[in-house]
Formats: C-alpha cells, sequence, structure tokens
C-alpha cells in the first residue's frame, strides 16, 4: 500500500541518494562517477534549505520504501506586474523508481508538491523537464514559456 508525506531533516539520506539517482538517470551519468564532493554539497543544501523551509519534498512509499520524490524550492526575485511580491518556486527532483513509474505516483507527489506552493501563496512554479517527464507537467497544465539563455563559467 502506497504512503505519502512531507520529508524531514531525517530523510536527508534518502534526498541525496534518490537525487544522485535522477542525475545519474537524467544526466546520462555512469554510475561509477565518483559523487563525494556532490553528496556532501547535497547534504549541506538539503539540511539548510529544510530547516529553513525554502525546500519542500513529497515522498511516496511502497510499505517502507521510498518510491519517489520531489523537490520543490522556494525564492524572490524582483517584483514584476504579475507577480508584486517576487516569490517564485522552482520544482525539481521528481523522480520515480523505474518499477512503479506509470502508477500514478509521479501525478500525485506533483499534486502535493504544487498544493505547497498554492499554500504560499506563491503565483508561479518554474521547472526544467526531462523528456520522461514532459507530458506529466504538460497534463497538469505547465506550459513553455520563453526559452532561457545558460551561461556558466568554465
Amino acid at each position: 500500500m502506497l504512503s505519502y508525506r512531507l520529508a524531514t531533516i531525517d530523510d536527508i539520506d534518502d534526498l541525496v541518494s534518490l537525487r544522485i539517482i535522477f542525475l545519474q538517470e537524467a544526466e546520462d551519468i555512469n554510475p561509477s562517477t565518483p559523487m563525494d564532493e556532490l553528496k556532501i554539497s547535497l547534504y549541506n543544501y538539503f539540511k539548510e534549505k529544510i530547516s529553513s523551509n525554502l525546500f519542500v519534498s513529497w515522498l511516496a512509499f511502497d510499505e517502507e520504501k521510498i518510491v519517489a520524490t520531489s523537490g520543490m524550492s522556494f525564492h524572490i526575485v524582483p517584483p514584476s506586474h504579475g507577480n508584486l511580491t517576487g516569490e517564485e518556486a522552482y520544482l525539481m527532483n521528481m523522480y520515480t523508481l523505474p518499477e512503479y513509474r506509470k502508477q500514478g505516483i509521479g501525478g500525485e507527489i506533483l499534486n502535493r508538491t504544487i498544493e505547497e506552493a498554492w499554500k504560499r501563496d506563491i503565483r508561479k512554479i518554474r521547472l526544467n523537464a526531462t523528456a520522461i517527464g514532459r507530458s506529466l507537467y504538460e497534463k497538469r497544465g505547465f506550459k513553455e514559456e520563453t526559452s532561457a539563455l545558460v551561461l556558466r563559467k568554465t
């Protein structure tokens, strides 16, 4: 039987592990690639942001096993006409174990995560969709807006 709950500080190790699995799959990273520094960074991020209520994650369980997760971070940008508070959310880290996909779990996690934003009166949720997840977001009403350009320091 499936159950759902918000992640807590006690779930950080699981959140780190699931994020690594997600990144390996989404970015086609070889599982033998060293991840020690990334694990430390993720641990520190989750600890700080969950404690300060700037990150939420819904978890889906099959008994005691976590089978899906979400993540949403909250931040403030300069206000605009359509967003007078400047508060926004960024949805990320939506991941369902392969053997649990296509069972509605991702949709349930997505809906619960979106509700966290609405409770905070957030008016805009952004995300970058993987090819696997795109249809899930579009079914929920996400629409493509302007494309972002990214500059990375090399």
